[in-house]
């Protein structure tokens, strides 16, 4: 193991899965996903935003939001309404506990950030985000 552990695509795979299992844990009896989470959040932002600028705000492909916004609108997270102008565009709204959720794993979240951040001693949380976008291309 030790080329892969010199690797950095190793490295960011290795600390992108050991992130996701504190948000899980985080998250406890919610069994809201990273990627529920994203849309939740993307969607208090942006109220009303199209499935396809959803998915393009999030790097996906359009199809990989249905299942997604089906979940959230099954748990009664978010709604889909009808666009006024065209019949055929939906529109993604959260609902009042849609909101109420975020508001309280948007707490947890951020104490999940800080114990990440405990984690890296080199550099600011602001310098580290800024690598990291380096990394994805922005």
């Amino acid at each position: 193991m030790s080329y892969l552990e010199g690797t950095i695509g190793y490295a960011i795979r290795r600390a992108q899965m050991a992130v996701f299992d504190d948000i899980f844990r985080a998250f406890g009896e919610h069994k809201i996903t990273t990627a529920e989470f994203s849309v939740l959040a993307i969607v208090a932002d942006n109220p009303g935003i199209n499935q396809a600028d959803l998915a393009l705000s999030l790097g996906v492909e359009r199809p990989r939001m249905v299942p997604i916004i089906n979940r959230l609108e099954e748990s009664g997270l978010a709604s889909r309404l009808v666009d006024g102008q065209d019949g055929r565009t939906r529109r993604i709204h959260l609902t009042r506990q849609g909101e109420k959720l975020l508001e309280i794993l948007k707490a947890r979240f951020a104490e999940h950030q800080a114990r990440m951040l405990k984690r890296l001693r080199a550099g600011t949380p602001d310098g580290i985000l800024s690598d990291l976008w380096k990394l994805a291309g922005r």
